[in-house]
């Protein structure tokens, strides 16, 4: 053979090692359950899929290999209705030897202490209390916050009913725990994003619950319905909020740099043709630095345009960053706070 000819030869032996995708294996044997079907499933975010099947002898061994996944995930092993909850991460052989009946239930892992762990929690939430089961599932969380157990932890429910409160403040520190830590390890992962997404959403959240009611308070302790704002339009003309009370209003804070900024003022006049022939007004206070560029902005808008030149009305509303809009039943109270036309164009549709 040549030196070209051994070259070649090397070099496809290379790349098709290279070409193989990393592979993990789980084995071991089941017992009392000669002639069922056991199936191994990938466990996702939206579903489950079969990956592997076989039907077990009287020993009850079995062994399955698959494509090793790109960040430590979910599978099981499945008889019937009873199965056993498997950690994947990369390259590894998981073996379990145990019997049909204590499947559900199984610590019998060698070779994934995650298996292990998220099969305790398994027994505790089946056994304990909700309460107990809740102190059992922090400790586990605490200890392991960047592992997939911490994960499956706070997404554990017993009869419908969450282990953990997303909404509730001290629960949710525990899936703060369990995003932050997630997203230093595996960043671009979809289950972190996920969780890291929906933890802010409740975050956000409360800080509009939180605005509203500091809203809300200042209005009781003045004795009056409305924080009333007085800015010039285009002609120099005052024009106060207050002139609006008898009608529905979005009150709305943005600047003609924004971005996205003509669609959202597309929005705005979808709104205004559809309500305002039925009790809707709009108050639009732009925060532009330039009065020219914002006067030619909203020059052609229907509705009340005006302009500030300091941080006072954005103060009195606890306005953070723009384009945010506030809705204001007939007498002049704040009913929310919204960055979503949808939700906003929905309750409009309460108060009109």
């Amino acid at each position: 053979m040549t030196k070209r000819s051994i070259f070649v030869v090397v070099t496809a032996l290379l790349f098709a090692g290279c070409s193989k995708s990393p592979r993990f294996e789980v084995r071991g044997n089941v017992a009392g359950a000669e002639g069922e079907v056991l199936y191994l499933e990938h466990t996702g975010l939206v579903a489950t899929e079969v990956e592997d099947s076989c039907v077990l002898s009287a020993a009850g061994a079995f062994v399955f290999h698959g494509v090793a996944p790109e960040y430590p995930d979910f599978y099981r092993l499945r008889i019937g209705q009873k199965y056993a909850v498997l950690v994947v991460d990369s390259i590894e052989t998981i073996t379990l030897r145990t019997t049909r009946d204590s499947l559900p239930l199984t610590e019998a892992f060698d070779g994934s202490e995650q298996s292990v762990l998220v099969a305790q929690l398994r027994r505790s939430l089946r056994e304990k209390p909700i309460d107990e089961h809740r102190a059992f599932a922090q400790e586990v969380i605490l200890r392991h916050p960047r592992t997939m157990a911490a994960y499956y932890a706070v997404f554990q429910s017993k009869q419908g009913v969450p282990v953990f409160d997303m909404y509730d403040a001290e629960q949710l520190k525990f899936y703060k725990a369990v995003a932050t830590s997630m997203n230093v390890a595996m960043p671009e992962y979809v289950r972190t994003k996920t969780l890291c997404g929906q933890v802010m959403d409740v975050v956000n959240a409360e800080r509009r619950a939180q605005s509203i009611l500091a809203m809300k308070q200042y209005i009781d302790e003045s004795e009056t319905s409305l924080l009333d704002i007085a800015l010039p339009n285009i002609y120099g003309d005052t024009c106060r909020l207050s002139e609006h009370v008898g009608k529905v209003v979005v009150l709305e804070f943005s600047h003609s740099q924004m971005d996205q900024g003509n669609a959202y003022v597309l929005a705005l006049r979808e709104l205004d043709n559809k309500y305002n022939g039925k009790g809707l007004d709009i108050y639009s206070v732009s925060v532009d630095g330039s009065k020219l560029i914002w006067e030619e902005w909203v020059r052609n808008l229907p509705w009340t345009c005006v302009r500030t030149e300091t941080t006072e009305p954005l103060v009195t509303y606890n306005v953070g960053a723009v384009p945010v809009m506030f809705l204001l039943d007939r007498k002049g109270a704040v009913q929310g706070r919204y960055t979503d036309f949808e939700q906003l164009e929905r309750d409009i549709k309460k108060y009109l």
